[in-house]
């Protein structure tokens, strides 16, 4: 089974690092060039807006109907017990 591949939107680097501790494969919504399996955004986090002044977010079409996990709602703490029930 392949590591699951989880964008993780600029600025959120404290859960890229837990991500990455636990084995997932992480990538930005920018940079993913497979298909991507869960999107952790923040609605507090305004970092994205210094790379994307748009507000559009372009995805290839085979991310399109991709999950997508609001970190402020789900919290740090839960956020691997968020992407485990997914599956």
């Amino acid at each position: 089974m392949r590591s699951k591949v989880i964008a993780v939107q600029e600025g959120l680097h404290d859960v890229a690092k837990l991500l990455r501790e636990k084995g997932y494969n992480i990538t930005t919504i920018d940079m993913a060039n497979e298909a991507i399996d869960v999107i952790i955004y923040s609605n507090e986090n305004n970092d994205y807006l210094a790379h994307n002044t748009t507000g559009v977010i372009d995805l290839v079409s085979y991310n399109q109907f991709t999950n997508m996990i609001n970190l402020d709602e789900v919290g740090l703490d839960n956020i691997i017990t968020a992407i485990e029930q997914l599956e």
